[in-house]
């Protein structure tokens, strides 16, 4: 139903599939099943626990996939767009008690797809050596 795309950063790079690789076996596989979930169903199921909305005009759009694993809260920053049924991944950081930081530079990398679209890529998690291992039963 839902086209997944990320958002390279302004100078080079891929800063969403860095984030991805850099995850345990744990979070990377909770991180998984929530983008799963969410791309299966509409809009309005977008909800806690795995999704919030971003408030204040300058988060316009924007949300937040939230997941956990390892021991740690992880959050990954996108907006609703470019197009429709299209959610764009901009920035993933581990969950602290203040990510107004965070929020403020996927805000500008919001601003930067907005009119850099060809830029943007589709995502998808690739499954890792250990992740194929456990998917073949070995």
């Amino acid at each position: 139903m839902w086209t997944l795309l990320a958002c390279p950063a302004p100078g080079g790079g891929k800063p969403i599939d860095k984030f991805v690789t850099e995850l345990g076996v744990e979070a990377e596989t909770s991180l998984s099943a929530t983008l799963e979930l969410l791309l299966a169903v509409e809009r309005k199921y977008w909800i806690r626990p795995q999704f919030d909305v971003l408030h204040g005009e300058k988060y316009a759009r924007m949300g937040e996939v939230r997941f956990d694993g390892d021991n740690k809260t992880y959050r990954l920053f996108g907006y609703f767009g470019p197009n429709r049924l299209q959610f764009t991944l901009l920035l993933g950081c581990i969950k602290k008690r203040d990510l107004k930081h965070e929020m403020d530079l996927a805000a500008k990398r919001r601003d930067f797809a907005d009119v850099n679209q060809r830029t943007l890529y589709e995502f998808t998690i690739e499954a890792g050596p250990e992740e194929e291992a456990r998917q073949q039963g070995v």
